[in-house]
């Protein structure tokens, strides 16, 4: 056996990869002393490869640290004598044809495939906020239509340069566990094929890092967990309040620039966990047909003979949803939508700096008084550069906050609320 593993983390997007990326970026020292590697010299660095390794383009623009990104972190894992961590959601992408090259990239070690899944009850809505952040604009009972199986509709196309996929099969291509396990399982072992189940939902989010260090053979003890919420969802109120703008937009913002201003930008922020924003849930009408799909896929897993780090019974999806959750079908009323809208506004504009108390004392002849600040001539703010975005954005960890913090630097820190503590729906998703 080699004493060289590469763990390939490819999926499912919205299930925690947002958590573990962060979490395994931010403890590589840690890890590298326990014998693990997190390769790459920047957080986007798996991103690129993912693309790189299917030769695309993300939303019609490819980022100039691309090309070459998958031989990179190959080349990084070679050199290291022990384990390799390598992870991000799209992978999950690939065709047999292009894992068969990936896998014969690694022909020097032991390769293990992990997934980490989440039950779709969860999945349905996440995924389709997650649209909602890459312009997307389709109303979620329409979406849920689309990509229930046998619902007759046509599947609605998701406009962009590099792709004619539908909603419907980008989210079970992606979401279909057991069919990326067999792309990827096809040339590997079937103990060399693991699930990783997202703690169902109340369970203890540091679970997840538990279950997924098991898989990579490392004491979960050497790593630092993300400090705040990762990828926070966004309310009802909030969700259709970015769909209206995605659908007033329609397409005519370039990725990169949608990517800063909307996506990474300081608005979406502060949308994301606002105080009493009421949860976007499956509808009561759905949960029958997602809770066949779910046990249909429970099935299928335990026959692939695949190991499973967690409880598959985490995938299957309760007959009713939790107590106080709102019915799904039940309008986001005007006044809420206002109120998000507010946030987001308030979210764009500069945090006055604390004013320090009065004193009764005058200023002493040696202290000079501080200068007023000097409003910028529009000339000086004519020259204040536009944000050079890379195209892709990279993964949710090293894109997120490269708008928000273009935006401090031009008109001071975002009123954000603070970032609560990661909870187990949320973390990482």
């Amino acid at each position: 056996m080699s004493a060289q593993r590469v763990v390939m983390h490819v999926g499912t997007p919205k299930s925690g990869t947002t958590f573990l990326q962060e979490l395994l970026w931010e403890s590589r020292p840690a890890l590298a002393e326990a014998g693990v590697r997190y390769p790459g010299e920047h957080p986007a660095a798996h991103f690129h490869a993912v693309l790189d390794a299917q030769q695309r383009s993300f939303h019609g623009h490819l980022d100039p640290g691309v090309p070459g990104a998958w031989g990179r972190l190959v080349a990084e894992a070679r050199a290291h004598e022990g384990t390799t961590v390598v992870s991000h959601e799209l992978f999950g992408d690939l065709t047999e044809e292009e894992v068969a090259r990936v896998l014969a990239d690694l022909d020097f070690a032991e390769v293990h495939v992990v997934v980490t899944v989440r039950d779709l009850a969860r999945q349905l809505p996440a995924v389709w906020q997650e649209d909602l952040k890459n312009r997307h604009s389709l109303p979620f009972g329409d979406f849920l239509e689309v990509v229930r199986p046998g619902s007759g509709r046509p599947d609605e196309q998701r406009p962009a340069a590099d792709t004619t996929e539908g909603h419907a099969e980008a989210f079970w291509l992606r979401q279909d566990v057991p069919a990326v396990l067999r792309r990827w399982g096809a040339g590997l072992p079937a103990g060399r094929l693991h699930v990783v189940t997202v703690p169902a939902q109340g369970g203890d989010p540091a679970l997840l890092w538990e279950r997924f260090a098991a898989v990579v053979g490392v004491d979960p003890a050497v790593a630092t967990l993300p400090s705040g919420r990762c990828n926070p969802s966004l309310g009802r109120a909030e969700s259709e309040l970015l769909r209206r703008l995605n659908e007033r937009l329609g397409y005519s913002v370039e990725w990169p620039l949608y990517a800063a201003r909307v996506t990474h930008g300081p608005a979406v922020g502060a949308l994301a966990g606002r105080p009493g924003s009421a949860r976007l849930t499956l509808p009561a009408r759905d949960r029958g047909w997602v809770r066949a799909a779910a046990d249909a896929a429970v099935a299928e897993l335990t026959a692939l003979g695949c190991r499973v780090s967690g409880d598959l019974a985490d995938l299957r999806v309760p007959a009713e949803g939790l107590d106080g959750d709102r019915p799904v079908d039940q309008p986001v009323e005007p006044a809420e939508l206002l109120e998000a809208a507010l946030d987001a506004m308030a979210a764009l504009l500069p945090v006055p700096a604390p004013v320090a108390p009065a004193t009764a004392e005058e200023p002493s002849a040696e202290e000079a008084p501080a200068e007023e600040p000097v409003a910028e001539t529009p000339a000086e703010q004519a020259a204040v550069p536009e944000p050079v975005v890379p195209a892709a954005h990279a993964t949710e960890a090293a894109g997120r906050g490269r708008g928000a913090r273009w935006w401090r630097r031009v008109v001071g820190s975002p009123a954000l609320p603070p970032r609560p503590a990661p909870d187990a729906e949320t973390a990482g998703v």
